[in-house]
């Protein structure tokens, strides 16, 4: 992260300025050979994908960036993944470009970390749902809980080269919840963080019914939010666990962010009526969610758009009249507990500085 720049964008983002996105997740595809009852993306119809040439002009125009995430779908079913990621790094330069995989397909996910040319910025996150039976249940064969661990197995070979690899474990069932120990000590074996993230009902992003809409029943505090097969209770219960003890999580970076998410949604599953924290959000600030042929959403509980890129130029899809009427939105909007949101927002509104130093910024928070 550029520390003068982020500082700059802070203090016009507390005086009510908008700075330009430096935090991008970009779903290369919604197409996904997983068979999720969480995530709709392989009934999805399909859809126009940027070329990596349309990419490096999207990403040239958007200038200097912190962090890329390349998502999905499930991101490696792009034969060309490496050109895209290679188009971002040439003209976005981004101090972190994440990757978030099914870990389906090993050959091609260690594919691409090992032809990746900077693995010190290179982070891969692989998603699973809970032990092999609960797992293979949720995903299908095609993403199988013993492909995803050998994913996992033969990337911990590229750590010596900078690389960072983690699992993010989706708590989308009472047995997934049941199953967050065991699986954390399967992984431990190997020195990998084992994330808990609790999922949510749907999204306006990956929510076959959804898509392209707003989802604003998603955003109400309690069970609503919750995945249907969670009870809250016993949610709630494994959240405040996780909170007592993070040691878990070997890595310092991690261990904040995760303890952040975990008291705000902890918060917000108890119920409270001003549950802390509650970053102002950077949805359309700060980050920029873009879909596979260039549209630019909201959030990802809200679908609608506010431009299509490379149609348009990065400056008039984030200072046009679309994107002006969707900050008005996000500004009224109760707020949302997903990680994907919360992370950044955490980050760019200044909170985690806050939480860390004690810095509460050039300007009053609004």
């Amino acid at each position: 992260m550029r520390i003068l720049t982020y500082l700059s964008d802070l203090a016009r983002r507390r005086a009510g300025g908008v700075p330009r996105p430096r935090f991008v997740t970009w779903a290369v595809t919604l197409r996904c050979n997983a068979t999720c009852d969480t995530c709709d993306s392989w009934r999805l119809p399909a859809r126009e994908e940027l070329t990596p040439d349309q990419a490096g002009a999207i990403f040239e125009d958007l200038g200097p960036l912190d962090a890329v995430r390349i998502t999905g779908g499930e991101p490696t079913l792009r034969f060309d993944l490496q050109s895209l990621a290679d188009a971002v790094r040439r003209a976005s330069r981004p101090s972190l470009l994440h990757l978030t995989t099914h870990g389906g397909l090993p050959d091609r996910v260690v594919a691409f970390a090992e032809a990746y040319p900077d693995p010190r910025h290179l982070r891969i996150l692989v998603s699973l749902d809970g032990l092999a039976p609960e797992h293979d249940r949720n995903r299908g064969r095609a993403a199988s809980f013993a492909r995803a661990e050998e994913t996992v197995r033969r990337l911990t070979a590229l750590r010596r080269r900078g690389l960072k690899v983690s699992v993010n474990h989706t708590i989308a069932s009472g047995r997934a919840l049941a199953e967050a120990e065991q699986l954390r000590a399967h992984f431990a074996r190997l020195e990998v963080d084992v994330q808990p993230v609790v999922a949510y009902r749907t999204s306006a992003t990956y929510g076959l019914a959804l898509q392209g809409q707003r989802a604003e029943h998603l955003l109400a505090r309690g069970r609503y939010a919750l995945h249907p097969a969670l009870d809250l209770a016993a949610t709630l219960a494994f959240v405040e666990r996780s909170l007592s003890d993070l040691s878990f999580l070997r890595d310092r970076p991690t261990r904040l962010a995760k303890r952040y998410y975990l008291k705000g949604l902890a918060a917000r599953l108890r119920g409270d009526r001003a549950p802390w924290p509650r970053p102002p959000c950077a949805a359309l600030r700060s980050h920029l969610r873009l879909l596979p042929d260039g549209s630019v959403p909201i959030c990802q509980f809200n679908g609608e758009l506010v431009g299509r890129l490379p149609q348009q130029s990065a400056r008039e899809v984030w200072f046009g009249s679309p994107a002006l009427r969707g900050r008005s939105w996000v500004d009224a909007c109760p707020g949302c507990w997903a990680e994907c949101e919360v992370l950044p927002s955490a980050v760019y509104s200044g909170d985690l500085l806050s939480l860390v130093t004690g810095w509460t910024g050039p300007a009053a928070r609004n």
